[in-house]
């Protein structure tokens, strides 16, 4: 496991929808996203003095890559969004990757028992059906050594909306008191929705930081912004260590 080392920035100057995102437009989007940055920057400031020091570091995300099985990878359409995140490393798979470039820490996937289709249509009609019955789709594995994390960024898409059900499975496994969480959400045109708050609400009573949506469709040149949100966050993450990955 990855040490990381944080320092308070206070006193310094210093998005998957997963391809499964819901199909209709939100006009609030912008102003939604706008609001929950506002309130999660103002509490992050307070979040990171009390955090400053040493702390280790899980980056857990759930993609749509690793939850299916594709017959003819070569008949994938690379070029088609809602296409090529089927293959790995799939969408917030890539955002987790440049997250462990920024702050070190083990990266670990969520994976469900039953793969999803790989057929875009056939998925969405999966996650609304499990999202209808407040389903908990039992999980591949689990994080073993949970209490030793401090921080946990976590990542997924935005399935009809909300959180991922996996994503719920995942987080009912554990104790998630004294932690810092810092969401990632990959999404389509539904943007973050209601994903923050359903979010909290389970990670009752982690302190939930600033989160990041980012737009299918920009997920590949997204890094840059990874950088800015991170920096944002008023904490540093200093020191090289090593990194590791689970699954």
């Amino acid at each position: 496991m990855c040490s990381g080392r944080l320092r308070d920035k206070k006193k310094e100057t210093v998005s998957n929808g997963q391809n499964v995102s819901a199909k209709t437009e939100s006009d609030t989007d912008s102003l939604a996203y706008a609001h929950e940055s506002a309130k999660y920057t103002e509490e992050s400031t307070e979040v990171s003095e009390v955090k400053a020091g040493e702390a280790n570091i899980l980056i857990a995300y759930f993609t749509w890559a690793d939850n299916t099985e594709v017959e003819n990878p070569d008949a994938v359409d690379v070029d088609a969004s809602t296409s090529a995140s089927v293959l790995p490393p799939g969408n917030a798979a890539m955002l987790a990757g440049w997250i462990q470039d920024e702050v070190g820490g083990d990266l670990f996937s969520i994976q469900v028992t039953e793969p999803y289709s790989s057929d875009y249509d056939e998925c969405l009609d999966r996650a609304a059906d499990e999202k209808a019955e407040d389903a908990r789709p039992p999980l591949k594995s689990r994080v073993e050594n949970m209490d030793s994390y401090d921080i946990v960024f976590l990542g997924f898409p935005n399935w009809w909306y909300t959180v991922p059900m996996a994503v719920h499975s995942f987080v009912e496994e554990y104790d998630w008191s004294g932690k810092m969480v810092i969401p990632f959400v990959t999404h389509g045109t539904g943007g973050l929705a209601s994903c923050i708050d359903d979010l909290e609400e389970a990670l009752a009573p982690a302190t939930i930081m600033e989160p990041i949506g980012v737009y299918r469709d920009d997920i590949k040149s997204a890094q840059p912004e990874i950088q800015e949100w991170i920096a944002g966050l008023n904490i540093d993450f200093i020191g090289n260590c090593e990194t590791s990955s689970k699954s």
